[in-house]
């Protein structure tokens, strides 16, 4: 019996740690996308850093060229999978990848529609 306990333990910890990351990448991704086209600098510091470099390098500054290749549309959550330290979050009008840094998680890839058997079209991405 006491193993019993101690199995459930060890599971309910790593159930709860992956519902926390769940919910973690996916308020990033909620906040970005509904921050992007009203509030560009807030949706900005949301970017990984190599994203907004690669965004700064193609468009100019961020809080100028984001509303603009950001996806239009609600923030509806349809999916979260997180992978270690990347995930995916599938909202009503976009796909949002994101890696979990030091800070927190930051978007990686945004406004990305899926092509089939090939990998997201994503206009928001870093190299």
């Amino acid at each position: 019996m006491t193993w019993l306990v101690g199995t459930l333990m060890v599971l309910t910890g790593c159930s709860g740690q992956g519902n926390a990351e769940n919910h973690n990448a996916e308020a990033a991704a909620v906040a970005f996308a509904s921050s992007a086209k009203s509030s560009p600098g807030t949706a900005c510091d949301l970017l990984a850093p190599h994203t907004r470099k690669e965004l700064e390098s193609t468009d100019g500054p961020c809080e100028r060229s984001l509303p603009g290749q950001a996806a239009s549309g609600g923030a509806a959550v349809r999916g979260v999978q997180v992978y270690g330290k990347d995930a995916i979050v599938h909202l009503s009008t976009d796909t949002v990848f994101l890696a979990r840094f030091r800070t927190g998680w930051r978007v990686t890839a945004a406004a990305c529609t899926p092509q089939g058997d090939r990998p997201y079209d994503c206009k928001i991405k870093g190299n």
